[in-house]
């Protein structure tokens, strides 16, 4: 395996973590904390006091969208169109542009796409569509895709699908073993091109909940996710193989403190719920840190509809990449600080993300497909992956898929072997108590035989109770 190839795997078994700084606010306090010191650390610093922090990626208030998506989305989407679940989610205070980051300015959300200030998930449905079509022109009819797009807010605990104006009935988290965690009862609608995506992602924006806040003019009030479902179909050589994966690109809802943002009433109760969904973010990634150190700690997914949704997300079967969005001004220097160190924390969470395949074909297919990844293995196993060319450039990830499949199609033949031969020993003992029973009923027999031959008194009685005992030997 060559070293890009092991980094990337590495890649993906950990939460990958991106900070974004935004630019300082000119009304607040215009002295700033935060100093990037390259493309991987930044400082954050108050008085004499200066700590430094290390990331996958950490750009300043002049990146550009198109390079936050470089770096964010681009290998997530890559990994759903090969099978990989892949989630990507903002997090930081009110106000440090983490909706910005995710879909764009909101007063340039027009029906013009692609636009250049578009964020993450507009440019990521693009990105998906144009690896599809690359996908189908190289495949041809052998290969299909069905994506359903889905968006919904989880607003005071409760779920409110986007796609229905006006919705009021709150929707319900459901838990299967083939689908895993779900919004029952979310409307899905069926895409076929980016632009069609886009429109189900701006139908879904304007019925979102925001509010004004002294911190922010339109302030999110609800965590707000945007589902893509992606279905890849493979009909070559009289097998079909059926990959899914999802895609969930998260806009939290910013953490604020009530001096900050002035609120009362109901917006004070809003950011009260946000924040306790946020602290149980937070207790969901301690004690995954725990888990990672060896200690054993029960993870509080349930403790919310958040955590629980984004179950598989965070410590479970999927690529994932946190956006740390930060405020550079010194005035928000404590929540700045927190939003690091979550970050920190998140890093150091390993996923287990994994291919969603099955195969489907008659069974002279499927032993053929097995015969050769059998072919595939023992060519490998002679020389190094250098050496041998089945290893060398694009057929690296698919040698690496046919191992995976021929593992765990031997594995199924190993247990059914296993199966075979504890009934087979099972035959055996039965055997060897049916030769017993015989063996008991040839030598009753015998002694009945000898009984009749003489004339004791309780002779009868003997015969009789030796018949009985024949009797069930034979039952048995």
């Amino acid at each position: 395996m060559t070293k890009d190839v092991q980094a990337g795997k590495k890649l993906g078994d950990s939460i990958r973590v991106f900070v974004r700084v935004r630019p300082p606010a000119n009304n607040l306090d215009s002295s700033v904390c935060l100093k990037v010191l390259s493309d991987a650390e930044i400082s954050i610093h108050q008085k004499s006091c200066s700590k430094e922090f290390t990331y996958d990626h950490v750009v300043d208030q002049y990146a550009s969208q198109e390079n936050v998506f470089g770096a964010v989305g681009k290998r997530i989407v890559e990994g759903c169109v090969e099978g990989y679940n892949g989630t990507i989610f903002a997090y930081g205070q009110t106000g440090s542009g983490k909706t910005h980051t995710m879909l764009g300015p909101s007063e340039d959300f027009t029906n013009k796409f692609p636009d250049e200030k578009h964020g993450v998930i507009p440019r990521s449905l693009e990105y998906l569509f144009q690896l599809i079509d690359q996908k189908k022109e190289m495949h041809g009819e052998k290969m299909e895709f069905l994506c359903k797009c889905s968006f919904f807010e989880i607003y005071q605990e409760n779920i409110y699908d986007l796609l229905i104006t006006g919705a009021i009935s709150a929707l319900h988290l459901r838990e299967s073993v083939s689908r895993g965690v779900f919004v029952d009862g979310v409307v899905e609608k069926i895409v076929t091109s980016a632009e069609e995506a886009f429109m189900v992602l701006k139908t879904g924006w304007n019925n979102r909940h925001v509010a004004t806040t002294a911190m922010n003019r339109e302030s999110s009030r609800s965590h707000a996710v945007f589902t893509i479902s992606i279905e890849a179909k493979d009909k070559t050589g009289g097998v079909t193989k059926v990959r899914t994966s999802l895609l969930n690109m998260v806009d939290l809802a910013g953490s604020e403190r009530q001096r900050d943002t002035g609120t009362s009433g109901l917006r004070l109760k809003e950011a009260g719920t946000i924040n306790k969904s946020l602290s149980v973010l937070g207790n969901v990634i301690m004690s995954l840190v725990d888990i990672e150190n060896g200690r054993e700690r029960h993870v509080p997914y349930r403790d919310s509809k958040l955590t629980f949704l984004l179950r598989d997300s965070v410590g479970g079967n999927a690529r994932t990449c946190l956006i740390a969005n930060v405020h550079p001004n010194s005035y928000f220097y404590g929540e700045t600080l927190t939003t690091l160190q979550f970050a920190q924390r998140a890093k150091m969470i390993k996923n287990k993300a994994r291919v969603n395949e099955d195969m489907h074909g008659d069974v002279v297919a499927l032993q053929t497909e097995i015969k050769k990844l059998k072919q595939l293995l023992d060519k490998s196993v002679s020389t190094t992956p250098l050496q041998n060319p089945v290893l060398n450039g694009k057929y690296q990830d698919l040698f690496f898929d046919a191992m995976l499949l021929w593992k765990r199609d031997q594995s199924m033949v190993d247990e059914l072997k296993l199966q075979l031969d504890a009934k087979e020993a099972l035959v055996q003992r039965g055997n060897k108590a049916l030769q017993s029973s015989r063996m008991i009923i040839k030598f009753r027999d015998s002694m009945i035989k000898q009984l009749k031959g003489t004339s004791p008194m309780d002779v009868d009685e003997r015969v009789d109770l030796l018949n009985s005992e024949i009797s069930t030997l034979r039952e048995q």
